[in-house]
């Protein structure tokens, strides 16, 4: 942290709820906890697990509608978390970042766990990382996942918190354990570094293919490089293109990347100097850099047909 004034919360910090809403656990299966009302009908997040109603999607919400059947919830009760929430939604949707801003912020002093997630993003975009810190704990104490992932990270990196590996390791076990992809990663990640845990690539492998299992590409790109370095998992090259390929069709630009140096190289795969050229193009044009010296120096040699 620095020694200026902290900044204030604004609106503008709302860009960041998509961001930090959209997560590659499906939490949309997680089974509705209350009876639903028109208002979380029409405008509960379907990303929250803690939902009443299906949820729809911000884009589709019918802003003034959803706006007036929360603004009846929330009038009637004033301590309905879950309807602060769906509100600010809706008024998101309608372009009344103010309002929203607000009904977020009421959301989350209310204790509903995704809104003071999403709060602890805003103090985050601020970079005001201790008060981040503090709106992330609370929603992980009560079993938010995205929320329980975060913390950790902030306990690794020392953000708004002591760094403290230890804690990390018990943050990102926690939501690990309950088949949050990005915290078995990065589990995975830190038993992998010997970081808070002893090193063992065994137990990086069984927990970076449980979030490759669930098609979260980081971890089926870094499966890929398991296999083909033999960490953690008998070395086997057909199996490391197998991985890379699944990251690499879902975008992943280091796996696009990897996959073009297995076509150079013919490794697990015959040479194929266009293929390569082509997998270097795509993670290239998504601006990794490495991929981009590697299509250079190819075009210098006059090997594929890189062509953009």
């Amino acid at each position: 942290m620095t020694g200026r004034p902290p900044r204030p919360l604004a609106a503008a910090a709302l860009i960041i709820v998509g961001a930090l809403a959209s997560t590659p656990l499906n939490v949309r299966a997680a089974e509705a906890k209350a009876v639903a009302t028109p208002c979380d009908v029409l405008a509960d997040d379907p990303e929250d697990p803690f939902r009443a109603a299906p949820g729809v999607e911000q884009h589709a919400i019918q802003a003034e509608a959803a706006i007036a059947a929360c603004r009846t919830v929330t009038a009637g009760e004033p301590g309905n978390g879950r309807a602060w929430y769906a509100l600010a939604r809706a008024l998101q949707r309608a372009q009344n970042n103010d309002e929203a801003l607000k009904a977020y912020q009421t959301a989350a002093e209310l204790g509903y766990p995704i809104a003071e997630h999403l709060v602890g993003g805003m103090y985050q975009s601020a970079r005001r990382l201790d008060q981040a810190a503090g709106w992330f704990r609370k929603a992980a104490d009560q079993g938010y996942l995205p929320s329980q992932t975060v913390l950790a990270g902030y306990y690794h990196n020392g953000w708004g918190v002591p760094q403290d590996d230890a804690q990390a390791i018990d943050w990102y076990r926690k939501a690990a354990d309950r088949g949050y992809p990005l915290a078995q990663s990065n589990l995975g990640i830190m038993y992998l570094n010997g970081t808070g845990v002893s090193k063992d690539e065994t137990q990086a492998y069984r927990w970076m293919r449980k979030a490759a299992d669930q098609n979260y590409a980081p971890a089926q790109s870094t499966v890929g490089g398991m296999f083909h370095k033999g960490l953690g998992v008998q070395k086997d090259v057909k199996q490391a293109v197998a991985w890379y390929a699944k990251s690499a069709e879902q975008g992943y630009a280091p796996a696009q990347a990897e996959l073009g140096l297995m076509y150079h190289n013919g490794d697990g795969v015959p040479v194929d100097e266009a293929k390569a050229a082509e997998w270097f193009q795509k993670a290239a044009d998504l601006g990794y850099a490495p991929a981009q010296t590697l299509l250079d120096a190819m075009r210098r040699s006059g090997l594929g047909q890189a062509k953009h």
